[in-house]
């Protein structure tokens, strides 16, 4: 009975979180809120799609893990098991900075998320290039001092 208890309430644990794709708010244009999110192993994040011309996808997985991409204009909802830090974008407007990052649990691939990531800006991002600068360096900075 209390195997069961205890599987039945480490189903429950996993979370549900929401990302919204935005295509503008005062000066801030084409951007992911939230942009920087930690997650568990199991949590779903569903990446909320308002208008048509978003496409949200991963660009950076860690190894193992899959890669998602939703139909343009379409919510999608993965489910993340594979520890390490996963970049996604807009398929459509990343050339605009619209990015964001994703911890799940530990994150055991930073020194190579953040290599990709510079490449990737470097090579991707028209505008906006500083927009993720406040997660890559005061959020995910921290945590490689700290492991």
């Amino acid at each position: 009975m209390s195997l069961a208890l205890l599987a039945a309430s480490s189903l429950g644990a996993a979370e549900e979180h929401e990302i919204h794709g935005i295509d503008n708010r005062g000066y801030e244009f084409m951007f992911f809120e939230p942009s920087f999110l930690r997650v568990m192993p199991g949590d779903q994040v569903t990446f909320v799609v308002h208008h048509f011309d978003h496409k949200p996808r991963s660009v950076f997985v860690p190894k193992g893990a899959q890669h998602w991409e939703a139909d343009q204009g379409t919510s999608i909802t993965v489910r993340l098991h594979q520890e390490g830090v996963y970049v996604f974008d807009c398929f459509y407007h990343n050339v605009q900075g619209m990015a964001g990052v994703l911890v799940v649990g530990d994150p055991v691939n930073l020194d190579e998320a953040h290599h990709f990531f510079e490449r990737y800006r470097e090579e991707t991002f028209a505008m906006n290039k500083d927009r993720l600068d406040p997660i890559w360096e005061p959020e995910l900075g921290l945590l490689a001092q700290a492991n």
